[in-house]
């Protein structure tokens, strides 16, 4: 029971993610596991906001261990963003997975989740990109592209020629 009560992972309130333009970063640099336990799970989930006028994300996130004990690595169980699961890209002693484009709300908050199991001293970090600008014209591209239609059809309308017909 002690054992078992060691090895648990503590309590875990999200943490927010820094945006900083187009980008940002999360992590976790210090994933420990109790005295005497030789390997405990660990959950971290990160919020933030998308930023306006961004619709996609893609996210890297990789492992690393310090020290010299390479039994301390991290092994992700689940690393999601929205409920929607990374690719793995390489398991071992360095973990790496990423997720490419996926479709975010303008300015919605949204939610990654990081779970896996850690021998202690490992850290883990990622990185957030953002891309997908809104594809709506502004209200000054609507009008100049009404006012030119309109100069168009006014020249139009001025040049009234005649059709000749001619038979050779």
């Amino acid at each position: 029971m002690a054992a078992a009560v060691g090895a648990a992972s503590s309590a875990n309130a999200a943490q927010t993610i820094a945006i900083s333009g187009p980008s940002g970063t999360f992590g976790d640099d210090e994933v420990t596991c109790a005295s005497g336990v030789t390997s405990c799970t660990f959950e971290r989930t990160f919020t933030f906001t998308t930023p306006s006028g961004f619709t996609l994300a893609s996210a890297d996130i990789g492992s690393n261990y310090t020290g010299n004990n390479l039994a301390a690595n991290i092994d992700f169980t689940r690393v999601t963003l929205n409920g929607v699961n990374f690719t793995t890209l390489a398991t071992g002693q360095q973990e790496f997975r990423n997720l490419l484009n996926q479709a975010l709300t303008a300015g919605g908050t949204n939610t990654l989740f990081v779970s896996g199991t850690s021998g202690g001293n490992a850290a883990f970090a990622g990185t957030l990109s953002f891309a997908g600008t809104s594809a709506v014209p502004e209200p000054a591209t609507w009008a100049m592209m009404l006012i030119g239609f309109g100069g168009v059809g006014a020249s139009m309308r001025r040049r009234k020629q005649a059709a000749r017909v001619n038979f050779a």
